[in-house]
């Protein structure tokens, strides 16, 4: 059996590139979706600056761009094995779903840190946060044919969101200097 050379595999990904453009460019360019994955891509952020205090925005920004790269990174696996795909794109070459990972999801969950100050409230508020995107906003971009689940059930990302909070938040506490809540 003869496997497929570097070069071969190359090939087939220039070839997706193109597909995937052609496929950017007259069919997700500019569509409604497109325009929602726009606004969600700008707008969580400028609603973070308006209610994160300055002097509070170095740890909740670190908590923030801790679940965006984890998001990002867990995004482009699952992709890449096919549990889940995203039928329109803001940007051709970005496999995830750039707004998600790096706005929304970020940013409610940094909200959840900056507004949950106890374990018990912070808790409290990403199980809320978890629930809303795992149940609500996923099948609702899937309506929107924005993202499409292909073998991952909603509890899965349910517990996802919530172990990756959890973690982020007990790590940040033991390398960051103790925040204010002033």
């Amino acid at each position: 059996m003869t496997y497929p050379s570097y070069d071969e595999v190359q090939d087939i990904r220039r070839e997706l590139k193109e597909v995937g453009y052609q496929n950017w460019l007259h069919s997700d360019l500019f569509t409604w979706q497109w325009w929602i994955l726009l606004i969600a891509a700008i707008l969580p952020w400028v609603i973070w600056g308006y209610l994160i205090k300055k002097k509070h925005r170095l740890h909740v920004f670190a908590f923030a761009i801790s679940i965006g790269i984890i998001s990002s990174i867990l995004d482009v696996v699952g992709a890449d094995i096919l549990l889940w795909g995203y039928p329109t794109k803001l940007f051709f070459m970005v496999p995830p779903l750039f707004p998600a990972d790096l706005t929304v999801i970020p940013v409610a969950f940094s909200l959840a840190y900056h507004y949950g100050k106890t374990w018990r409230r912070y808790i409290l508020y990403i199980v809320i946060i978890s629930f809303l995107f795992a149940y609500v906003i996923e099948p609702l971009s899937k309506w929107a044919e924005i993202y499409q689940k292909n073998n991952f059930p909603h509890w899965l990302s349910f517990i996802g969101f919530i172990l990756i909070s959890l973690i982020v938040r007990w790590f940040l506490e033991r390398v960051l200097p103790i925040r204010e809540y002033n």
